[in-house]
């Protein structure tokens, strides 16, 4: 019997054996699954990257969406895969708070977005999924080991009703 895994911000999966369920604002989540192979990976990442990235593979850090694709095409090597045979699915990104007049603030999910779109583009991959921006959270789960994705979307948190619900 398979298990599942719920994946933090700056968490990552590469496997078969695992249903991978996560939950996203303005963060992305990439997949990379191999069709030959019937496994595959995911990321969550918060931010494109920092300014450092380490020496060692040891200390990628995914919650830096530079150090979290690292993380998966070494992952896809170590299993004997090539990123260029991946099918890419693409996730999150919204803007997911509102404030008191409704606008949306911030625009990291549209820095990620970019981010996203660029690393896959520069790798030369083939991506057959997406759902991106927006508003509100998304809900995601994976299957590594058939590649499939179902989203679920919910609603922009208002900033205001959540402070007064903290009162």
């Amino acid at each position: 019997m398979r298990g599942k895994r719920f994946l933090n911000p700056g968490d990552l999966y590469f496997g078969d054996q695992q249903l991978v369920e996560t939950l996203l604002g303005s963060c992305v989540a990439i997949t990379l699954w191999f069709p030959r192979a019937r496994k595959g990976g995911i990321c969550h990442f918060l931010l494109p990257g920092r300014q450092r990235v380490p020496e060692h593979a040891r200390n990628l850090d995914g919650r830096y969406g530079n150090e979290a694709w690292i993380w998966l095409k070494q992952q896809a090597r170590i299993h004997g895969l090539k990123p260029a045979e991946a099918e890419v699915k693409l996730f999150g990104g919204a803007r997911s708070l509102t404030t008191p007049n409704r606008r949306l603030s911030s625009d990291v999910g549209g820095q990620n977005v970019r981010f996203a779109e660029r690393l896959v583009d520069e790798a030369g991959l083939r991506v057959i999924g997406r759902d991106l921006g927006g508003e509100g959270c998304r809900f995601v789960r994976f299957d590594p080991a058939s590649g499939t994705a179902w989203v679920r979307r919910g609603a922009a948190l208002n900033i205001q009703a959540a402070k007064e619900a903290q009162r």
